[in-house]
């Protein structure tokens, strides 16, 4: 589905976004092999999903192999027109990604849209208290539009709107 114009939110297990303009740039929460594309992540996260280190988070086994990141982003870091925003708590190495100029913002796991705007589940976050941190600090951030790892997305005042679940926590 285009959610703007250049956005595309295509639904499976967790949300994949589609960004197509002058670049092509797929955001997924799972890693995919065989592509020639170059892959970015955090730099807390870049060493599990090379699998240099053994994963620690929520239940779950790592069923990937060793993906090299090509990109380790830190936290205010623009890569590709996105600026990387560390938002850890649901993995060590959670990020969410900022387009200023689209006014979107795709927040991965750091909020969800289920059954409604929320944290995640605590039993999937390696540290709830980190997790709820990171809401607040995203919630300083100006987007009028958000795509999640789960959930539906929000389409005008979603800045807003997280900034309500903030003050709630």
């Amino acid at each position: 589905m285009e959610f703007l114009k250049g956005v595309h939110v295509i639904e499976t297990y967790a949300t994949t976004t589609l960004l197509v303009d002058d670049r092509l740039v797929l955001v997924d929460t799972a890693i995919k092999h065989g592509s020639p594309a170059k892959v970015a992540s955090s730099r807390v996260e870049a060493e599990f999903i090379a699998r240099k280190r053994v994963y620690d988070g929520p239940p779950g086994i790592q069923r990937h192999p060793g993906t090299v990141v090509d990109v380790p982003l830190d936290d205010g870091q623009v890569h590709d027109g996105l600026r990387m925003i560390f938002t850890p708590g649901h993995t060590r190495g959670s990020m969410s990604l900022l387009d200023e100029t689209r006014s979107f913002c795709i927040a991965g796991d750091a909020v969800n849209n289920e059954s409604g705007l929320r944290p995640m589940p605590d039993q999937y976050n390696i540290d709830p208290t980190q997790h709820r941190e990171s809401i607040k600090k995203l919630a300083k951030f100006h987007f009028e539009n958000v795509v999640m790892g789960h959930g539906t997305p929000i389409k005008g005042g979603a800045s807003a709107k997280i900034a309500e679940l903030a003050k709630r926590l």
